[in-house]
């Protein structure tokens, strides 16, 4: 994942080529990473891993680079719009992050996340999407997977609300409530549910996911769409704070493992109604 200025392709998407930007002006005017870092209060490692497009420098930097340099608010232009586009191609970034993670940090809403979905579940999911290749997209979710079980294993912490596994199409319900409840006493993995009783909660904001990396830190929020990737310092704060104020609505892990268990013994008891022709 360690990338450098010269191997930052300007094609991949926009804050690439913002990172060949900012390159291509500061040696433009003949400046160092160390000046432009003392232009706008930060050091030359900063300035490095801007140009490399390791992080991505903030708003308020790149205005005076735009004055300094009389871009005409160029650089400012590709920050909006690489913070507000959604490129189809950013969840193939986030899962290369995510395969890379030490931590992961994950708070489901409507849906049961992805990696502790069965595949009869997937399928239902993909297909109430209108995904075209579904069978395809199940057996990439399925592979993803296995960096649970893996030797190297990130921590995984989930919170889940309670209100997702009520919506489990009752084919896929038993199934899926069993590899929850398997899931769940993973060691390197905390489970906990927010209860209905909860009522409003920060966590209601929306389904997203925090990877954290040795390098760095990413997020990526859902949407109806094709969701976002989430590399901003304010917004993976914000992100951060509202996993942890749902946190304190969640249940503890050993509760949560508790009512799953109830849930799939309810579940296994209840037949499945077959639809009639």
């Amino acid at each position: 994942m360690s990338t450098t200025a010269e191997s930052v392709d300007p094609m991949a998407d926009l804050w690439s080529l913002l990172a060949r930007m900012l390159r291509v002006y500061r040696k433009q005017h003949r400046m160092s990473q160390a000046e432009v870092g003392r232009l706008v209060a930060v050091d030359h490692k900063t300035v490095s891993n801007w140009e490399a497009n390791r992080n991505h420098p903030p708003v308020d930097a790149l205005r005076t680079l735009d004055a300094t340099w009389r871009t005409g608010g160029l650089f400012e232009a590709l920050h909006h719009f690489a913070s507000t586009t959604q490129a189809p191609a950013q969840f193939l970034a986030f899962a290369e992050y995510e395969a890379l993670a030490t931590v992961l940090r994950i708070n489901g809403i409507a849906f049961i996340p992805g990696l502790l979905q069965t595949p009869d579940y997937a399928r239902a999911a993909f297909t109430l999407a209108g995904v075209a290749d579904v069978e395809g997209q199940i057996a990439q979710r399925m592979a993803r997977q296995a960096l649970i079980l893996r030797d190297d294993a990130p921590y995984v912490s989930v919170v889940l609300a309670e209100s997702a596994l009520l919506v489990i199409p009752p084919s896929a319900r038993a199934e899926q409530l069993a590899r929850l409840a398997e899931v769940a006493d993973l060691p390197n993995v905390t489970l906990r549910l927010v209860p209905l009783s909860a009522g409003p909660h920060p966590g209601l904001v929306g389904s997203f996911y925090l990877s954290t990396t040795p390098e760095r830190e990413v997020g990526f929020v859902e949407t109806p769409a094709r969701g976002r990737l989430v590399t901003e310092t304010d917004d993976l704060r914000r992100l951060t704070v509202a996993f942890d104020r749902a946190s304190g609505h969640a249940l503890s892990a050993e509760a949560t493992r508790e009512r799953l268990r109830q849930m799939v013994e309810e579940a296994q008891s209840d037949p499945v109604e077959e639809v009639q022709p």
